[in-house]
């Protein structure tokens, strides 16, 4: 996969891509694994501080919008070790929790 080092997986890395303020949690498959909360401005991104060897089953957003905070669409796994994420805007007030695939072209 790419994804995995010594000492583990690389962090997880949650941009927010939308126009807004975000919150949310994510969790990790082993009972062994802290879930981590996380804060993300408009256009930046959220680091994990560590993950070690722990994949990722579930990552929610709550997008804080005008018109009050909106549930995003989480991203789901049986549990994955990719690390680069995205909160993105797919309607008026729709929002989802995306996996961000590298724009690096295949040879």
């Amino acid at each position: 996969m790419g994804n995995r080092k010594a000492g583990g997986y690389d962090p997880v890395q949650i941009f927010n891509s939308t126009s807004f303020n975000a919150f949310g949690k994510v969790e990790y498959a082993s009972i062994l694994c802290s879930d981590d909360n996380y804060n993300v401005q408009r256009d930046e991104t959220w680091k994990a501080s560590s993950r070690g060897v722990c994949l990722v089953t579930r990552i929610t957003a709550t997008v804080r919008t005008p018109s009050g905070n909106i549930q995003a669409e989480p991203y789901t796994s049986f549990g994955t070790s990719y690390s680069q994420f995205a909160i993105i805007q797919v309607g008026v007030n729709k929002f989802q929790v995306t996996r961000v695939v590298s724009n690096k072209r295949r040879k």
